[in-house]
């Protein structure tokens, strides 16, 4: 996404990364294509507008390389704990509860 960006491997192609667009920091949770599931962006896109109060802070795009990302804009003072659980609605609305640690159901 950025060339110097930090990134923080989950798994196999699922990575967070920081992903500032314009002059908004943000977090994005990349799903490479080779490790989405059948049916997981369908299941990404219902979520997303079924349960729209519980994931209004977070966009989805496929990007050049057809990486799914799940965008979230950050404010300038974040602490650890919302931090955590802006991570856990990424995972969450990706159907990856699996791999969050810090575990906030959505």
């Amino acid at each position: 996404m950025h060339g110097n960006a930090p990134r923080w491997t989950l798994s196999d192609g699922v990575t967070l990364t920081r992903a500032p667009i314009g002059a908004k920091d943000g977090l994005a949770l990349q799903i490479a294509r080779h490790a989405l599931a059948t049916g997981q962006l369908r299941r990404v896109l219902e979520r997303r507008f079924i349960h729209a109060p519980a994931f209004k802070d977070l966009f989805i795009y496929m990007d050049t390389a057809h990486t799914l990302v799940i965008w979230q804009g950050l404010p300038a003072q974040q602490d650890a704990i919302a931090l955590n659980a802006r991570i856990s609605a990424a995972l969450s609305l990706a159907d990856l509860e699996r791999l969050d640690d810090y575990r906030t159901y959505y």
